[in-house]
């Protein structure tokens, strides 16, 4: 590269306790938050199911998954649907719950002030920029979950 840095469109995604940074292509919709319909003998980091668009999907609390609470008040909370990250999987699209409507930004590695690895499985990492953090979840790992217990759910 001529060290013009590699900029990609992202979500800055507040949840209740930190915020979640996605590049803006795994997010198929952005939606209202719906109680999701419980399911038996699933992990309680599974919330339930919701339909969207004629599709039955997982709703996922990422604070549950990785030992935080469980958010206590959905009112402001938004849907962030999901794009699957392996084309095979029985799992297309999924939910993760967020505390308000997430803001675009431009992210490369000139806006990072620090880079923290994280001992958690469904993170691959937490950034800082300026006084502000957002952890980055492992996609994959978290599809992995999903389908290993979406089975046992459907």
């Amino acid at each position: 590269m001529n060290g013009i840095p590699e900029q990609v469109r992202s979500l800055w995604i507040p949840l209740r306790e930190v915020n979640m940074l996605l590049p803006h292509v795994a997010v198929a919709e952005i939606g209202n938050y719906r109680v999701p319909d419980e399911q038996p003998d699933t992990p309680d980091w599974l919330l339930g199911t919701t339909d969207w668009r004629g599709e039955i999907i997982p709703v996922v609390s990422l604070e549950l998954l990785c030992g935080d609470k469980v958010p206590a008040n959905p009112v402001y909370s938004r849907l962030i649907i999901i794009n699957s990250v392996r084309m095979e999987s029985p799992v297309r699209h999924y939910a993760i719950v967020a505390a308000a409507l997430p803001r675009t930004v431009q992210f490369d590695n000139t806006i990072v002030d620090d880079v923290e690895t994280c001992d958690l499985p469904a993170l691959q990492c937490r950034v800082y920029i300026g006084r502000e953090q957002a952890v980055i979840p492992d996609l994959d790992y978290l599809q992995g979950m999903l389908e290993r217990h979406w089975h046992a759910a459907a």
